[in-house]
């Protein structure tokens, strides 16, 4: 069962740090939900080793994500997606998790993540931070307009 631990590794069954040898695997992923997640070039991934896992089924990987660590106070997870025919069965889950959980053992204040899912998330422990922050996005387009000008 997916869930279970792998007691050599400490990572839940069917999920492993990737490797240089995955990144082809992981752009196939990558590139068929380019509607959900953002491109990678092999360069990024190939950088993101350490922080990159993957979730494989029957040698074939269904599953990524990485962690990007932009200070000891805050990283972002990246790139999760799941192939179509192996969601429901844990592998997103479990790849949050090892994400997570490495970010606590390099004792990162907060995990960020983008989403058009965040009943997802949410249900992973994942909420505003410390209940009141919003994420805010500058444009560039001259279309948002401030209503008010903000203090200092």
């Amino acid at each position: 069962m997916l869930l279970s631990s792998d007691a050599s590794q400490g990572l839940p069954n069917g999920v492993r740090l990737a490797t240089e040898a995955d990144i082809a695997g992981i752009q196939r992923l990558i590139n068929e939900n380019l509607d959900k997640v953002l491109p990678r070039t092999d360069e990024e991934i190939r950088e993101l080793l350490p922080m990159w896992w993957v979730a494989v089924d029957e040698g074939e990987i269904v599953g990524t994500c990485c962690l990007e660590v932009y200070s000891r106070k805050i990283a972002e997870l990246r790139s999760l997606v799941v192939r179509d025919k192996a969601r429901g069965k844990g592998y997103g889950a479990a790849l949050v998790k090892i994400a997570t959980e490495t970010a606590q053992a390099l004792n990162i204040y907060q995990v960020l993540v983008v989403t058009s899912t965040p009943e997802f998330f949410e249900a992973l422990d994942f909420g505003p931070a410390l209940g009141e922050k919003y994420a805010l996005f500058w444009h560039g387009s001259g279309t948002v307009k401030a209503r008010h000008a903000p203090n200092g």
